[in-house]
């Protein structure tokens, strides 16, 4: 995810290794015009010790990020209409519906608010997706019934990230799972996972 904020020049850098690194896409966040300041993220909001610099994202560093890589750019933090046909017109791949689960502006609407208005001034054109205020399967169902894309494929994640976990901890079906892989002690002494 590139912040613009961090200047051109560091974003560049990341850009490039992400698709050096076979990433599938970038992604630009453009409504975050200064880093957050929330527990932990204080030490993301500086550099060198100073704090980062507010930056308006606008449709010009789409086209920039564009120009800097021939991985597909989604844009991120879209929640209206203009927006959403002003990063689609600029080259955007496809939107991100997304309040940043309502860390940045607290009073801000909700994702699934914006999302027909966003879907419908995309017109087809580009893949919409969502990653704010999904909580259960309801939330997903309306997401879809609201026009979202790519919503099936977080199944697709959280089985290969259980798959994954589990090949970890020694257990080839869900029986196997038990409160043993919580605690190991053949490291060397009792230690949680």
């Amino acid at each position: 995810m590139a912040y613009m904020n961090r200047g051109k020049e560091e974003v560049s850098e990341y850009a490039k290794l992400s698709e050096d690194l076979g990433f599938a896409a970038v992604v630009i966040t453009m409504d975050t015009v200064k880093p957050v300041k929330i527990g932990d993220e204080v030490r993301l909001s500086t550099k060198d010790g100073k704090p980062r610099r507010g930056h308006k994202s606008t449709t010009k560093d789409i086209e920039w990020m564009k120009q800097q890589v021939s991985l597909p750019v989604v844009v991120k933090g879209i929640m209206g209409a203009d927006a959403a046909r002003a990063a689609v017109n600029a080259g955007a791949d496809a939107l991100v519906v997304s309040n940043h689960g309502g860390r940045i502006l607290d009073f801000n609407r909700a994702a699934l608010e914006a999302l027909p208005e966003v879907v419908d001034a995309a017109g087809g054109k580009v893949p919409v997706l969502l990653d704010s205020g999904i909580r259960n399967g309801g939330d997903i169902i309306k997401a879809l019934a609201l026009g979202a894309n790519g919503v099936a494929r977080i199944f697709a994640i959280l089985a290969e990230e259980m798959q994954r976990v589990m090949v970890m901890t020694g257990a080839a079906r869900a029986r196997d799972i038990t409160n043993a892989i919580l605690f190991r002690d053949d490291w060397g002494g009792a230690r949680a996972l």
